[in-house]
């Protein structure tokens, strides 16, 4: 079954669902490139898509690890409070509401993606403990664990613990057997034909967006040209600031995205539409660890 027979089957029978409450409709749909985004609660969208249809799934989920209103207090005697207020998702929540949350839509991940597709899953401290237990509960093979390593990252301003200039990628297949949707030697001949390294550094671009974790461009295009090819379909059932699909337009993929807020839901039209200019892809990618190297892009 290609794309267009997927996004037909998907479209009719969201429509015909008599268990269905809403009609899901996509919220901007790219006719050319196959670009669909639904403005929907993923849960509920993720149930909806055919089994064993999509090539990749990149996901960055809530974290829940931000608090509002936070004092931090500190030996040395200085003490103060921080509005760290940010969206209503990342509130933290209890480790059961995290462990059934992430099991839910891993669950439907696994059902949508096909044999020997791929997963990726982004995190801090905060919530990737968590669902590096749930991809082992549901079986998937874990296949790296990758440090996105932000050479600009901003300082820590509470003076409480270390400058926080990392995050967690985790990158599992499927299921346990068979063969990986892998890239390896395009993703080697990138990289200077040097077999690349599961530290990526990297210089963040300036956020423009009104969103507190937009993913970088150059993190996408990483994972997207390592983990499909030309025509695949991705899918991001937390879209956020619509990075993976402003990416994988770019790279000529199609892409399915769900997102819940309504003003990011613009925000992703915008991009999609080159409001805030189209993703160059660059003609060299360092994914190596070099004290020299400033950026993934050189």
């Amino acid at each position: 079954m290609n794309f267009n027979e997927n996004i037909n089957t998907f479209t009719e029978r969201i429509k015909d669902c008599n268990n269905c409450k809403n009609d899901y409709m996509p919220y901007y749909f790219d006719k050319i490139n196959q670009i669909k985004l639904y403005n929907e609660n993923s849960l509920e969208i993720l149930k909806e898509v055919p089994s064993e249809s999509i090539d990749m799934v990149f996901a960055d989920p809530p974290y829940f690890g931000n608090q509002s209103g936070l004092k931090i207090n500190r030996t040395d005697g200085h003490a103060q409070t921080f509005d760290t207020q940010k969206a209503h998702w990342a509130y933290s929540k209890s480790l059961q509401y995290q462990f059934k949350f992430h099991y839910t839509w891993l669950k439907e991940a696994q059902r949508i993606l096909k044999k020997g597709s791929t997963i990726w899953v982004t995190g801090t401290y905060h919530s990737i403990g968590v669902v590096n237990v749930v991809l082992q509960d549901l079986k998937f093979k874990l296949l790296n664990e990758i440090i996105l390593h932000k050479l600009n990252a901003p300082p820590n301003f509470t003076g409480s613990c270390f400058r926080a200039v990392t995050e967690n990628m985790l990158w599992a297949k499927k299921d346990k057997t068979g063969k990986t949707k892998f890239n390896y030697w395009e993703m080697k001949r990138i990289n200077n034909n040097v077999q690349m390294k599961n530290v990526w550094e990297y210089k963040a671009e300036k956020n423009p967006f009104k969103h507190p974790a937009t993913k970088q461009p150059i993190v996408l295009e990483m994972a997207i040209l390592a983990g499909s090819n030309e025509g695949d379909v991705i899918l991001d059932p937390f879209a956020g600031s619509g990075t993976t699909g402003y990416v994988a337009k770019a790279l000529k993929r199609k892409c399915i995205m769900i997102e819940l807020d309504n003003n990011y839901c613009k925000l992703i039209k915008d991009r999609l539409e080159g409001k805030y200019g189209k993703h160059q892809r660059k003609s060299s990618i360092k994914g190596k660890v070099s004290k020299k190297s400033s950026n993934i892009h050189k």
